[in-house]
């Protein structure tokens, strides 16, 4: 595996500097949880305060079990073992354990529990749901592959964070789903036959 892993970063690595470094950088940064901070708002509306406490818990849920791992495999980062360039143009690199990627983990929490998720908060609007999801899917994907272009992890690491992540937004878009069901149907239907109510009570 350890052959593989660095064949294969051998074949998608190009650096910070490289042609697509700065687009790879962009998605690093996108993938480093500060957009998490976008839930803050999310909690104070009653209509989204369950969708927002579902995802904040998959998400605290996966950081914990990717720092645990991360302890206990204690791997090197390519970059560091490599004697490669630092990941990030401005010279920092990460230095803690390289397996899982977190990048990678928390990006695919985050889009699968999405995927998941928002066809339940938006009903009405299945399309737009599932465009969101793909577009979550697909950045989640060129996180996980910008840190291996910019050395921060193998191959295996980003597949390994892109599992567990994954494993972590399913079962927290399932949760949320199956509590938030009910009262979507419950809106829906007293949507529905309210109209139909009020017309019966006027030919009356």
């Amino acid at each position: 595996m350890n052959d593989l892993d660095t064949r294969t970063l051998a074949a998608m690595y190009g650096g910070a500097g490289g042609p697509w470094g700065p687009v790879m950088v962009a998605f690093t940064v996108l993938g480093s949880g500060w957009s998490v901070l976008a839930l803050l708002p999310l909690l104070r509306w009653p209509r989204t305060r369950t969708f927002a406490q579902a995802l904040a818990a998959a998400i605290a849920g996966q950081a914990v079990f990717v720092w645990a791992v991360k302890a206990i495999v204690g791997r090197v980062r390519p970059w560091i073992a490599l004697h490669l360039p630092a990941p990030l143009p401005w010279g920092a690199g990460p230095h803690d354990g390289s397996f899982p990627s977190g990048h990678a983990a928390g990006s695919f929490c985050v889009a699968v529990f999405l995927a998941i998720a928002l066809p339940v908060l938006w009903p009405d609007a299945g399309g737009r749901a599932r465009g969101v999801g793909a577009a979550a899917l697909a950045s989640a994907a060129l996180v996980a592959a910008s840190r291996v272009y910019l050395g921060a992890h193998f191959p295996s690491d980003v597949i390994a964070g892109a599992a567990v992540g994954s494993c972590f937004g399913a079962a927290g878009g399932l949760w949320y789903a199956k509590r938030a069901a009910p009262t979507v149907t419950g809106s829906l239907g007293a949507g529905l036959a309210g109209p139909g109510l009020e017309r019966a009570a006027k030919r009356r």
